[in-house]
């Protein structure tokens, strides 16, 4: 019995990652790609800046679950990137995909998107892999 409860708490602290807290591996940014204009559609392109030492799974795929706000219509609130990379002879991506949001405002101001970004993780040099989720905020502009 003194075993079991050993090996439980041994799988919970691999599980939590080394020292317990994680950096931020993915940095999101993003860039108007079609202007915003009030009363028309416009596109955000979000792409990612990772960390060094870090590889991204593509299985699971990175996905972005957005939430509405009043004045901005989202066409899509839920988005996922390939579940593969034709450049990888593994499960991580070469080059990291971009999310296209495609947006309307009502009228012209600064908006901006909540949502949450998930995404898998591996550190080789560390040998640990793990889930992380982001609290992000799109920034529009429509003009």
């Amino acid at each position: 019995m003194l075993k079991l409860a050993l090996g439980v708490m041994l799988l919970a602290a691999q599980l939590s990652g080394p020292a317990g807290s994680l950096p931020q591996i993915l940095q999101p940014d993003y860039k108007i790609t079609l202007p915003v204009k009030a009363g028309q559609g416009g596109e955000v392109t979000v792409s990612f800046g990772l960390l060094k030492g870090y590889s991204i799974n593509f299985d699971p795929p990175i996905t972005l679950k957005l939430k509405g706000v009043p004045g901005m219509t989202l066409r899509k609130t839920d988005f996922e990137t390939p579940k593969n990379d034709p450049k990888s002879k593994d499960e991580y991506y070469v080059d990291l995909p971009t999310i296209k949001v495609p947006v309307a405002a009502e009228k012209a101001g600064n908006y901006e998107i909540p949502g949450k970004l998930t995404y898998f993780f591996c550190s080789k040099a560390d040998g640990y892999c793990s889930r992380q989720i982001l609290d992000v905020k799109i920034p529009i502009k429509a003009e």
